[in-house]
């Protein structure tokens, strides 16, 4: 999904080959981003179709990119947006970045792309993501026991 957001001081748009160097190395660093990325490895998470996108987190005033979304679009009864990675690098944390980056996805995609809802998988255990995800207006809909070394899953729903 080629798709460039462009608002005041965020810039959401596709990872290119100049940014790709970060992304790999945020999935790397499993102590910092494991629960971000679900351990899994930026091939794992390439995008699979034209639903599917990796956009960077771009500051606008200085063009760098300080995070990543990754995820897809879908039609489940209704248009869903579904989550796979939602991270901001650690020097950028705590610093509204991704309050703001996830209120222009949520704009952007109800009112360009019809998208009802959205999704989100979060460990039990990570208790930073789980807060985030509820100050950003999303439900706990369901509990997913896996594997042992990933404990349960919550699934988080936002309707838009």
């Amino acid at each position: 999904m080629e798709t460039y957001i462009n608002r005041e001081d965020i810039i959401l748009k596709p990872i290119d080959k100049d940014n790709l160097y970060l992304l790999k190395y945020w999935y790397a660093q499993i102590n910092s981003f494991g629960f971000a990325t679900g351990g899994k490895s930026v091939e794992e998470v390439l995008p699979t179709d034209k639903n599917s996108f990796i956009w960077g987190i771009f500051i606008k005033a200085e063009n760098r990119c300080i995070g990543a979304i990754i995820g897809d679009c879908r039609q489940v009864k209704v248009p869903v947006l579904w989550i796979k990675t939602f991270l901001i690098d650690t020097a950028w944390q705590r610093k509204k970045y991704g309050t703001h980056s996830f209120s222009i996805l949520c704009n952007h995609a109800t009112q360009q792309l019809g998208i009802k809802r959205v999704y989100v998988s979060v460990s039990k255990e990570n208790i930073g993501g789980v807060a985030f995800w509820r100050k950003m207006g999303m439900t706990c809909v369901k509990t997913i026991r896996s594997g042992e070394s990933m404990g349960s899953i919550l699934i988080f729903e936002k309707v838009l």
